[in-house]
């Protein structure tokens, strides 16, 4: 018998997520607790970036290099921006989901750590000279100001533009999809980012259904922080995967 995993994906990739899942052997539940919503005054922003002039610009995510580009289109030549910079501009990409993304626009990445998080940018940014050097993120508005404050503490120039926000959905969205989900009794529930878990952990006690949500299904958290952001709340982790990307997460839950 298949064991059933769940996960709480944006809308825009539960479909992968599934045919993903089911690939490797797995019976897939799963819904979005919130959604994206492009900063269209965002475009100012990087407008000025290009104009004043950048070095090393960083996305952290495959969704910030969409919005990113749906901002742009017929607004603003990204593509040719980056290919006529006054001096060579390196992209640093955090995972191979977003690197993909960027060569599918394409786009050549110079810089990526070789752990998929914020850590691992630090790690990697503490590897070489940043003095002077003006580096832009293009990410979500939830980001972690922790890289920034230390990339500014060793002297670089460095502009955080909020590419998308994150909504939680409404509650009556809601509602009925975690009934489903308690019914379905999962075997492991699969938690992305410490956002995900956070935003989840609201609805299900705004539905006072905390309790039934988890009841018997281990949990797995996809990096350190998230994990952290689950045991704070009293919760045990039972896999912390190393790696970022889903199906790198299946292939370690296959020998769990």
């Amino acid at each position: 018998m298949r064991k059933k995993i769940a996960a709480f994906r944006p809308e825009n990739v539960l479909l992968h997520t599934r045919e993903i899942a089911e690939r490797h052997g797995f019976d897939f539940f799963g819904f979005p607790v919130f959604e994206l919503v492009e900063r269209k005054e965002a475009l100012k922003e990087i407008e000025a970036v290009f104009e004043e002039g950048v070095d090393i610009v960083v996305f952290t995510s495959a969704n910030g290099v969409k919005k990113l580009f749906g901002i742009c289109e017929g607004k603003f030549d990204l593509k040719k921006k980056f290919s006529d910079a006054d001096v060579e501009l390196e992209l640093c990409a955090i995972g191979p989901a977003t690197k993909e993304e960027l060569e599918k626009k394409g786009l050549k990445v110079n810089l990526m750590p070789m752990e998929y998080s914020t850590e691992g940018l630090k790690r990697l940014f503490d590897a070489f000279d940043v003095k002077d050097r003006r580096i832009a993120f293009l990410r979500s508005s939830e980001g972690s100001k922790g890289i920034i404050e230390l990339l500014e503490s060793k002297g670089a120039f460095v502009m955080d533009i909020a590419i998308y926000e994150v909504k939680k959905k409404d509650l009556t969205e809601c509602k009925e999809p975690f009934e489903d989900f308690v019914k379905y009794k999962p075997d492991y529930v699969i938690f992305t980012s410490s956002l995900t878990f956070k935003i989840f952990l609201e609805l299900v006690k705004e539905l006072d259904i905390r309790e039934d949500v988890l009841r018997n299904a281990k949990i797995v958290a996809i990096g350190d922080l998230t994990a952290r952001s689950i045991v704070e709340e009293g919760l045990k982790v039972d896999l912390v995967a190393e790696k970022s990307t889903f199906e790198d997460v299946l292939k370690e839950l296959k020998s769990f």
